[in-house]
Formats: C-alpha cells, sequence, structure tokens
C-alpha cells in the first residue's frame, strides 16, 4: 500500500494542492497520506474503496478524506469518471476549526468510521470547478495568493457541506432522520414544507411522520414550521426587510398565519421581536 506524505506533495508556502482528475486512470491504487483532502465527483460515478468498505459515489460527491483513511478508486462500469481534489496540510484544518470557531462541531468529522461526504446540486458543482479556475489563474510562484484562496475555499466548503449542525440531533436517531433533517434545515428545502421532507426521505411518509414524532417529540409540520421561524427571526435581527418579505421569504403564505405563528412561538410580535433585539451598527439619520 502506499502512503503519501505532504512533505513530498505540499508547498509550504502555498498549503494546498489542488488537481482535476479527467480520468481515474492517473489517480493512485490503495493509499493513505499523513494530510487531508477533499474530492469532488463533477462527472460519472464510481466504487469509494474505503476503511474496509465499498461505496458507490455519483456526481455531486463531495467527500472529506482525513489522514487515517485508506481509500482508492474503482470503475462501477458506467462513463467515465472526473473528479477534483484539493489536499492540504492538519495545521490548515485546525487553523480553520479555530476560525469557525465552538459552534462548528468539526471533531465529529473526525471520528465517524466512514469519512464525511455530502451531495451537492448541479449548480455547486459548477461553483466549485470556478473556484478551481480561480486557483489555475494565480502564477504559480504567487504562493501566498494560492494560500489565500485556497483557505477561502475550503471555510466556504465546510461551512455549507460540513456543517457541524447536523451534531444537534440526537445521538440515538437513525442516520437516514438525521441525514434528512440535516438536508432540510436548507432554506430551499424547508420552504417548500411537507412536500419537500417527503421527496427527500428514503422511507414512507407514514414512517418518517411516525419517527420524528418519536425523535423530535413533535409532528412534521410543527418542526418545520418551527425552522421556519428560527429562520424569521433571524431575518428580523439581522436584515432591515419588511416583514411582508420576511414572511414569504421564510415559507409562509398568509401574513396573518406567520403573525399567529410567531407570537405563538417567541410570546412577542414580529416587530416587536425585532425592537427588542436588533443591534443597529449603521444608525439611520434623523
Amino acid at each position: 500500500m502506499i502512503i503519501l506524505r505532504g512533505d513530498d506533495i505540499l508547498d509550504i508556502d502555498a498549503e494546498v494542492h489542488y488537481a482535476y482528475h479527467r480520468s481515474l486512470q492517473t489517480v493512485t491504487g490503495l493509499h493513505g497520506h499523513d494530510f487531508f483532502e477533499i474530492f469532488l465527483i463533477t462527472k460519472g460515478s464510481v466504487y469509494h474503496l474505503v476503511n474496509g468498505k465499498r461505496l458507490q459515489l455519483v456526481e455531486g460527491s463531495l467527500v472529506l478524506i482525513r489522514p487515517d483513511d485508506i481509500h482508492c478508486y474503482e470503475n462501477d462500469g458506467n462513463e467515465e469518471c472526473e473528479l477534483l481534489n484539493l489536499a492540504f496540510p492538519k495545521t490548515t484544518l485546525e487553523a480553520l476549526f479555530i476560525f469557525l470557531g465552538e459552534g462548528f462541531d468539526g471533531e465529529r468529522l473526525l471520528d465517524d468510521e466512514i469519512p464525511p461526504s455530502s451531495i451537492i446540486e448541479k449548480n455547486e458543482i459548477e461553483n466549485v470547478k470556478a473556484r478551481f479556475q480561480v486557483l489555475n489563474s494565480i502564477p504559480n510562484d504567487s504562493k501566498k495568493v494560492i494560500r489565500s484562496e485556497g483557505r477561502a475555499l475550503l471555510v466556504d466548503l465546510f461551512i455549507r457541506f460540513f456543517s457541524g449542525h447536523k451534531k444537534t440531533v440526537a445521538d440515538n436517531m437513525p442516520e437516514w432522520l438525521k441525514d434528512l433533517i440535516h438536508e432540510m434545515k436548507h432554506k430551499e428545502n424547508f420552504t417548500e414544507g411537507l412536500t419537500r421532507l417527503y421527496e427527500l426521505s428514503p422511507k414512507s411518509p407514514e414512517h418518517v411522520t411516525r419517527m420524528i414524532r418519536k425523535h423530535l417529540d413533535m409532528t412534521p409540520t410543527q418542526w418545520i414550521n418551527e425552522c421556519k421561524l428560527q429562520y424569521a427571526a433571524n431575518l428580523l435581527l439581522h436584515t432591515d426587510d419588511s416583514i411582508l418579505t420576511i414572511c414569504l421569504e421564510s415559507g409562509f403564505e398568509n401574513l396573518s398565519h406567520f403573525y399567529h405563528r410567531f407570537q405563538k412561538y417567541f410570546q412577542v410580535s414580529p416587530a416587536k421581536y425585532r425592537n427588542l433585539n436588533r443591534k443597529i451598527v449603521i444608525p439611520e439619520k434623523h
């Protein structure tokens, strides 16, 4: 088995190493390394052999490989697979976790037997590819600029796709339900309501309802409304949007229904909640 060393691959000044593999023929066999790596399947699909498991990865699969992980890729018989790869040292991850603070549960990403992963949408794949193009446009001797752009990309990927918020659900909850709750926390999902919840779920609506009642002690509708209300509360505090705009942006179609739900949940009206809690950084002219 091959062990790749950061000292041989990573430039100490640029800090990150990035590559776009158009064919898996250019990727090594079973290997480990003493640095971290994020890869994204941008086209096709492939089997990922990692830590004794054999998983199929499809287009949009984003995976974090840790130093103790042993892995390789195997053709799954479908069209040729392409992937982006971003490698970085342990010191970079430590700095990233410090930057993100205690609210980001980074330890969760290091403890699981199987590397953390996420499925991202087509437009997000294109966004990541565009960021790689930015890296490729930087002259190779501009090490510090490469380092800054690489770190900015890593922060973006970790916040958006490896969020520690997933840890807030109960430890005894089934993994599929943890994943479902994590995905439903995204605004484009919870604003769509029950329909989107059931679309994303690998289980029947009846089973989803029973499990949410069991583990969250509320109905799916109550939980989705809670997500919407928490989002609305943040908009009240951190934007100057009108209450009507916030109502619609949060997924409520009826303003009176929004007022009723908000008052019941926070014990104050949306306007009073904003007046009591919002901090003004740019004062208005009187």
